[in-house]
Parts: C-alpha cells; sequence; structure tokens
C-alpha cells in the first residue's frame, strides 16, 4: 500500500510506517487525494495517536512499554501495530472462523494492552469499518 498511497514510497514500505513519517499523499490529476488514502490515513492515526491527534495513543504507549521490557523494537513498529489493530477488528465483526483471529481482547498480549481498547478501539473499528466499506464500494 505504501507505494499506492505516499509520493516517494517503494513496494518494501509500509503504508503505516510512511504515514508515520509524514511522507507526503499522492495527489489525483485534480490535485486532491484519492479518498481511500485518507481514509487510510484516518485509521493509522487512530491507531497511533490519541483522539485530539496530538499525542501517542494508548495502544503506542503500551507496545512501546512491552518493547522496552523485552529490549527488543518490535510492538511499537508501526506496521505491527496496525495488524493488531486489523486483528481486533476482524474479531470484533465476530468471523464464523476463528482460525482468522483469536486473543485481541482476553491473551495476555491483550492484558498487556497490546491491542487496542475501550474508545480507541471503537474509533479504530470506525475508522476501518469506513476504509472497507469505501473499498468494497469501488470493487463493485
Amino acid at each position: 500500500m505504501g507505494e499506492k498511497m505516499f509520493q516517494y514510497a517503494s513496494s518494501s514500505q509500509f503504508a503505516s510506517e510512511r504515514w508515520l513519517n509524514n511522507s507526503p499523499i499522492k495527489l489525483s490529476h485534480n490535485k486532491i487525494p484519492h479518498p481511500l488514502s485518507l481514509l487510510l490515513a484516518e485509521c493509522f492515526k487512530t491507531i497511533m495517536l490519541n483522539e485530539q491527534g496530538d499525542e501517542p495513543s494508548d495502544l503506542f504507549k503500551a507496545s512501546r512499554t512491552a518493547d522496552q521490557k523485552l529490549k527488543i523494537l518490535y510492538y511499537a513498529k508501526p506496521e505491527e501495530m496496525s495488524a493488531r489493530a486489523f486483528e481486533a477488528f476482524v474479531e470484533d465483526t465476530k468471523p464464523t472462523s476463528t482460525f482468522l483471529v483469536k486473543g485481541s481482547r482476553y491473551s495476555e498480549e491483550a492484558k498487556m494492552g497490546l491491542y487496542p481498547q475501550g474508545e480507541q478501539r471503537h474509533r479504530v473499528n470506525k475508522a476501518f469499518h469506513n476504509y472497507f466499506s469505501l473499498l468494497g464500494h469501488a470493487l463493485k
């Protein structure tokens, strides 16, 4: 997605990483960003920032704490936080198969705050819903 959404991004770069680094979003021929790009940017914002958009989110803070405790850089990577947020979104849609996801609510990682929780989870789910609704409509 990085190369589709952002200027100067390669196929090996995650869109979430490019967003966090304030990379410029590609503009269409009429000089506006694609609506899907704006909705995906909103997903990243709800994952990585607080509701006001001026401080790190609780998910990021918990992820950073886990990384510091384990002396690694993994949980706080934007692509990992985005993946866990998406996993929580899928789990909350109540899929018929638990093969896809499980554990975004009651696992040890969930207890550590490594999945969105509470109001942030609601905002992330809404952002993902908006993005995938438009994507699905565009694919029809």
